[in-house]
């Protein structure tokens, strides 16, 4: 049964009752003037029928008396609500008065009548002539107390009509809303937390509105929350697995599908030890106590087996499912990361960093080799070619103009010891260049980019030189020596260029190196390959000291080469 309709049920039956009471309340007061009407007219009647006897026994005989009598009473008639008769000492009828003509042939109903009849007796004047009886008649007072009952009922009919018309009314306006609060509920539990209420006028309906729309609001920033949370968790890169204090797994998303290799039904339901090694149970079990402890585990390195056997390397961090309502331990969120690749890679770069330590020991062993075997050419060699050169002058010398050919084979000799020197002096330059020990790397550079442009006077060539280069230690000089002399070298014999450009920096606790030209360019593939070996050569001297190397050029537009070495350098042991 709808609240509408209670209330008006409800409306309906204190109306009704109200109108019983007051019909009951009515009915008593109609019983009772009709009563005192009666008992009044009834005294009057009698009063008046004892005057009248009184004059009667003027009269000298009994025979006058009684004629008397019935012509007084026939003068009297009918008294209003009585019936008056006469009967002789016989009992014999002499007189009954005429019915009374107030609103004859009109009566009463029955229960009506029966309600509000009085109970009053009869007066009876006894004579010496015979006997007067006065009869109480209500029947035109209980026809003019209906008459005056049903003008009463319809004015109250029509005032209880119109008071129910307008409650009815009220009601249905005031209780409008309750159709649309009952529609947005039933939307609700329908799942659509979109729905809202209109503000209402009336404040109790307004404060409903606004507690309904605050709870949708709620409910659908809730549940657009947890659908985010859903999909984020199905679309999460890695795996996560939800399961119960007792072992079992409850969820699994999608990438732990894909991981494990399992479908989702032959997941969800079978025990965690499933994709678990076994000589791994114990930690399985130690781990679901921490979590009954609330003690998160975090990135821990473990292992699990997937559908085909195979055992996948992976980063674990498990926390507790707590349920709100009773902020109890219910089971556990774990978040599997595929960690096999990410190994690998480690592995590869140890073994990158072993190879790089391994060349920039070889690199020092080769500069080592070099600045001996320079040293040897310097102290060996260019002094006997020293002696060659000084013999052939003197035999030159002694000879004159009298030996002639002696003397041109001697010049020859020195001609040839001098070529033999400056040779010497040339591989003793590109093994080791003497330079860094005496003059530093800023004059190193400035002598080798000087004999550049005396080999190579068709291309212009700039050197610029800023910050503090002459206290970079032995390693780190020869590094940018042989970066510099390496790009110099490639310039030459691939450019083409016309103009060369080179720049030594050191900026706080970095050395930067760029040598930039205008030649033909180098194709990006060859870039991104490292190109010739020499750019391999100078990437791995930069990679040895821990810096930075990056070469960039298209075709006809140049190539930049630019090398970043920090100063502080760890020292490489044997």
């Amino acid at each position: 049964m709808s609240l509408r309709l209670r209330i008006n049920l409800v409306i309906t039956l204190v109306t009704v009752a109200f109108t019983a009471v007051m019909v009951h309340v009515i009915l008593n007061d109609l019983r009772s003037s009709v009563r005192e009407e009666i008992e009044s007219t009834t005294r009057v009647a009698v009063q008046l029928v004892e005057t009248v006897v009184g004059g009667v026994f003027l009269e000298p005989g009994p025979a006058e008396r009684t004629e008397a009598l019935i012509a007084l009473l026939r003068r009297v008639g009918h008294v209003r609500a009585n019936d008056i008769r006469f009967y002789d000492a016989s009992g014999t009828l002499l007189y009954q008065s005429p019915p009374s003509t107030y609103r004859s042939g009109r009566r009463a109903p029955e229960w009506f009548s029966a309600v509000v009849q009085p109970e009053v007796a009869e007066a009876r004047l006894m004579l010496p002539a015979g006997t007067i009886v006065v009869t109480p008649d209500a029947s035109r007072s209980i026809v003019e107390a209906w008459d005056d009952l049903q003008s009463f009922a319809l004015l109250a009919l029509a005032f209880l009509l119109l008071v129910n018309a307008a409650v009815f009314w009220l009601l249905d306006r005031a209780l409008k809303p309750l159709p649309q609060i009952l529609d947005g509920l039933t939307q609700l539990t329908r799942g659509r937390f979109s729905v809202r209420l209109p503000a209402y006028k009336a404040a109790e309906f307004a404060a409903i509105s606004q507690g309904f729309n605050r709870m949708a609001q709620a409910l659908e920033e809730s549940l657009a929350e947890n659908r985010q949370l859903a999909l984020v968790a199905q679309q999460a890169s890695d795996a996560i697995i939800i399961r119960d204090l007792a072992g079992r797994i409850t969820y699994c998303n999608a990438a732990a599908q894909r991981l494990l290799g399992y479908a989702r039904e032959e997941l969800v339901g079978a025990a965690a030890s499933l994709v678990v090694p076994a000589e791994r149970h114990d930690e399985l079990r130690l781990q679901l106590e921490s979590i009954e402890r609330r003690e998160p585990v975090e990135l821990v390195e473990t292992q699990r087996v997937a559908k085909d056997g195979r055992v996948v390397d992976v980063a674990l961090s498990a926390a507790p499912l707590v349920d709100p309502a009773s902020d109890r331990v219910i089971g556990e969120i774990c978040s599997l990361r595929d960690i096999t690749e990410h190994k690998r890679m480690q592995a590869a770069e140890r073994e990158l960093e072993q190879n790089r330590r391994l060349t920039a020991l070889i690199q020092s062993r080769l500069e080592a080799e070099r600045r001996a075997l320079a040293r040897e050419l310097h102290d060996e060699l260019a002094q006997y070619v020293t002696a060659i050169k000084t013999i052939g002058t003197a035999i030159a010398g002694r000879a004159g103009e009298a030996q002639a050919d002696i003397r041109d084979n001697a010049n020859t000799i020195v001609s040839v010891a001098s070529r033999i020197y400056d040779i010497v002096h040339g591989i003793i330059r590109r093994l080791r260049p003497s330079g860094l020990d005496h003059l530093g790397l800023a004059e190193t550079l400035r002598d080798a980019v000087s004999g550049w442009s005396q080999r190579h006077p068709q291309v212009r060539w700039e050197l610029e030189l800023s910050g503090e280069l002459d206290a970079l230690g032995e390693a780190l000089n020869i590094t940018i020596y042989r970066i510099v002399q390496e790009a110099l070298t490639n310039v030459v014999r691939h450019a083409e260029a016309r103009r060369v450009h080179v720049s030594v920096t050191r900026e706080r606790n970095t050395v930067v190196v760029c040598v930039r030209d205008d030649g033909k360019g180098l194709p990006q593939a060859l870039a991104d390959e490292g190109g010739r070996f020499g750019v391999a050569g100078m990437r791995e001297r930069v990679q040895a000291f821990g810096g930075r190397f990056a070469i960039s050029g298209a075709a006809g537009k140049g190539v930049t080469l630019r090398a970043v070495l920090p100063v502080v350098m760890v020292e490489i042991k044997a």
